[in-house]
């Protein structure tokens, strides 16, 4: 997959999109891209300990998946910022954060069809995917 491409293409759909971040899991690897003029609320440092720590959060999500079903993507509103996040493919964890005027479910279809684009699988489908 070319996580710098879909970064690219996400931050493309709308000004107010601050961030587009891609943790893998297995190199533990982190790509990431921020829209122009937008000033960073964290540090690098941080921010990979949050795209690692929204990794665990996923893992939470997907243990009564047998129950409830797989999930498909997280939003979280917070004052400053509102946070998407949705798996990219079997190793990868997609995190975009954007202005808190931009409702994030209003977009949430336009970057699943990136992240279906930039695949190296034309038959993946973000939404039956198990992390870990």
């Amino acid at each position: 997959m070319d996580y710098d491409s879909l970064n690219n293409d996400i931050l493309k759909l709308n000004p107010k999109i601050r961030y587009s971040g891609i943790y893998q899991t297995g190199c533990i690897k982190i790509w990431e891209k921020m829209q122009k003029g937008v000033t960073r609320l964290f540090e690098k440092d941080k921010t990979n300990d949050t795209l690692v720590h929204s990794y665990m959060r996923w893992r939470t999500r997907q243990h009564d998946s047998s129950i409830i079903g797989e999930p498909l993507y997280s939003i979280t509103k917070y004052e400053k910022v509102n946070r998407l996040t949705i798996p990219a493919n079997n190793k990868a964890l997609l995190m975009v954060s954007s202005e808190p005027e931009l409702e994030l479910n209003e977009i949430v279809d336009d970057i699943t069809k990136l992240i279906t684009k930039y695949s190296d699988d034309p038959d993946y489908t973000p939404r039956q995917v198990h992390l870990g």
